[in-house]
């Protein structure tokens, strides 16, 4: 996948790898990324990919997993509706099921965490609508699209977000 940085107008880019190695890089012209030269993943036969995770003239990523996640794809939120979520960036996962928030601080990621691991599906791509919902892709054989919106409801001490079906019903509330 593909985004580009709402502030900086800076092209993001991620690289799914076997076995681990998904990667989250900052594209600048004439940098070497280092595939397959480089990588954090192993092959499918248990073997490390690259002899070295660090070779002069290589940029290391941004952000990594290992495990795997299946890496697809991504955005920038810019909204209001999740305050604490302005400038992170969010990512599908295949293999992992999830939605992966990064916690961004410039071009440094903080913190991260899996999203809407309760559903148990692939997530294959993530928006941000005008309206300033997410909006999340599932790669099944009965694949939906999923609205996802702040939870709330008066009395919570710590609302939550929670996922929607586009035909309104609530399909699970997120912990977050």
């Amino acid at each position: 996948g593909l985004a580009i940085h709402p502030h900086t107008g800076a092209l993001w880019a991620n690289e799914h790898g076997p076995q681990g190695g998904d990667e989250v890089n900052l594209v600048m012209p004439g940098k070497n990324y280092g595939w397959p030269l480089v990588s954090l993943g192993r092959e499918y036969n248990g073997n490390p990919v690259s002899e070295s995770w660090d070779l002069p003239g290589v940029e290391r990523p941004l952000v990594f997993w290992s495990p795997s996640i299946g890496i697809s794809g991504m955005a920038f939120y810019t909204g209001r509706r999740f305050g604490s979520w302005t400038g992170d960036l969010l990512v599908g996962g295949l293999a992992g099921r999830s939605l992966q928030r990064v916690m961004l601080v410039d071009t440094a990621s903080f913190g991260r965490e899996a999203l809407l691991t309760d559903l148990r599906v692939r997530i294959r791509d993530v928006r941000q609508g005008p309206d300033e919902f997410l909006y999340v892709v599932t790669d099944e054989d009965a694949g939906e699209l999923l609205r996802l919106e702040p939870n709330d409801e008066p009395g919570e001490d710590n609302p939550q977000p929670q996922a929607t079906l586009l035909d309104g019903t609530v399909q699970t509330r997120l912990h977050v």
